[in-house]
């Protein structure tokens, strides 16, 4: 799933019904550059999947603390506790659900301390699987328009605290916005900021990457971005190459950009 189709940008840029193969191609290029700086910002893919993630992301071990055994049905182990652990947990991927549209793919947490993320043969087995509503539960704020609970911070909550060891915890769950709530037609959950702020950056990019030959028949062409908003009164031959060189490297997000999607950034996965 795509967070924008490419013909918004080309609509936003007068040429949705006469786009040539070329300027379909830097627009394609363009959203893309545009949807992976929005990813990069707000530090996670906001459209709907399956995901299957492993925490801590990294060591957070500390000196000190206090030793505690824990057991499944076929092993024991001992951990420490120390002044870093929490039994709070922040997943990825927001909002969180309890299962998707069809009732499917509830969530599905395991904790293994030898789990190695999934790399040591037999890790997570079934015997690791903890009980949502009695092990662990996510913080959810209510109902979403198909009557499923959502957790908008991706916070999960735990009976004593997660273990310390990366890789230790296995996460399938559902996250992220559908397609109606990124359209902003939801009645309950509105992201279609998310949308804009990819359109209104794949449309500078691909205004800068375009090369403009006036329709005064001036020799030769220009780059730059499009001048005034009526694109219709420009013909356009496009250098699919050259042109793609004009996206440069690093391409930082406008200052209203970054505003319009603070509210949606998950500032506290990697803490």
């Amino acid at each position: 799933m795509s967070i924008v189709d490419p013909s918004a940008v080309l609509l936003e840029l007068g040429l949705s019904s006469s786009a040539t193969a070329e300027e379909e191609v830097i627009v394609q290029e363009a959203v893309t550059r545009a949807s992976g700086a929005i990813k990069r910002f707000l530090r996670y893919d906001p459209a709907q999947r399956v995901r299957t993630e492993y925490y801590p992301l990294e060591s957070i071990r500390g000196g000190g603390g206090q030793q505690i055994w824990e057991a499944n049905s076929s092993e024991a182990y001992v951990r420490r506790e120390t002044e870093a652990s929490s039994s709070e947990l922040q997943v990825k991927h927001t909002p969180v659900r309890y299962s998707d549209a069809d009732g499917n793919n509830t969530i599905d947490l395991r904790i293994d301390y030898d789990g190695r993320n999934g790399a040591r043969s037999g890790s997570f087995a079934a015997a690791t699987q903890k009980t949502e509503g009695t092990d662990f539960w996510p913080n959810y704020d209510g109902n979403d328009s198909d009557s499923i609970q959502f957790c908008s911070d991706g916070v999960l909550r735990s009976i004593g605290l997660w273990p310390l060891e990366p890789g230790s915890v296995k996460i399938t769950y559902v996250g992220g916005y559908t397609d109606d709530e990124l359209a902003g037609v939801d009645a309950i959950l509105d992201a279609s900021p998310i949308v804009d702020a990819v359109v209104q950056e794949a449309v500078l990019r691909a205004k800068k990457a375009l090369l403009i030959n006036s329709k005064n028949g001036a020799a030769g062409f220009i780059a730059g971005p499009l001048a005034g908003e009526r694109l219709g009164d420009y013909s356009y031959q496009v250098d699919v190459v050259s042109a793609r060189m004009f996206f440069g490297g690093k391409y930082d997000l406008q200052p209203e950009t970054k505003n319009k999607l603070q509210e949606f950034v998950n500032y506290g996965v990697y803490l």
